[in-house]
């Protein structure tokens, strides 16, 4: 039996309305902090109308590493269900839903290069998995982080005594971090934190598919 591509691509908008997470979807802060807060996780992070990586607007936030020793590493903003972060557009089962990329736009002002990692948690903050960036960010400089949704990406460092399934299927929280280097550790300024374009993507094929549909709308 041959299933015809209208009822395929019927099929894909019925299995992605069941599902919570919004897919493609970025984050861009054109209006305001969609709700994503702070390393405390009481207060909004500074939005900026203008001065992000196209120009655009961006969310900043100050944090200082006074109370962190070297290889710490502190959450610095937030991106969680229980906030309302991005109207709960990254919350859902990611692996049924294709998400196979994350990426973030950052910068610091930080006098040195800082190792960031992503934290993806379930609603509940456990279990969760870090990943890492293995290039350091320079300070001053906006730099566009990607994280791989992948069981094989080297990046993921810890599944918190779970797997990648156990996580992935179940994401409600978003934590973006750095890892506290020696010559920073007790310094008592507080440096910007500034985010961007929280993005994440489906797979190729999910994407030629979306293509597809588009297309064949235009065609009616």
């Amino acid at each position: 039996m041959h299933t015809s591509i209208p009822a395929l691509l019927g099929a894909a908008v019925i299995a992605s309305t069941a599902a919570a997470t919004v897919i493609p979807f970025t984050e861009d802060f054109n209006a305001n902090a969609s709700n994503w807060r702070d390393a405390g996780g009481q207060t909004d992070l500074t939005w900026n109308a203008t001065g992000s990586i196209d120009g655009g607007a961006y969310v900043s936030t100050q944090f200082s590493f006074v109370g962190n020793v070297a290889n710490d590493t502190p959450v610095i903003a937030r991106g969680q269900s229980n906030f309302g972060s991005s109207n709960n557009a990254f919350v859902g089962n990611w692996i049924a839903d294709g998400v196979t990329l994350m990426t973030v736009s950052v910068r610091h002002n930080a006098p040195a290069p800082l190792t960031y990692f992503t934290r993806f948690a379930s609603p509940q903050n456990f279990p969760g998995a870090t990943a890492i960036t293995f290039a350091p960010v320079l300070p001053n400089t906006w730099t566009t982080l990607t994280f791989p949704i992948s069981a094989n990406s080297p990046q993921f460092i810890s599944f918190e005594n779970t797997d990648f399934s156990t996580v992935f299927s179940n994401i409600g929280r978003l934590q973006l971090g750095v890892s506290v280097p020696g010559g920073l550790a007790g310094a008592t300024p507080a440096f910007t934190f500034d985010f961007d374009k929280v993005s994440i993507v489906p797979a190729p094929a999910s994407l030629a598919l979306l293509g597809l549909g588009v297309m064949l709308r235009r065609r009616r």
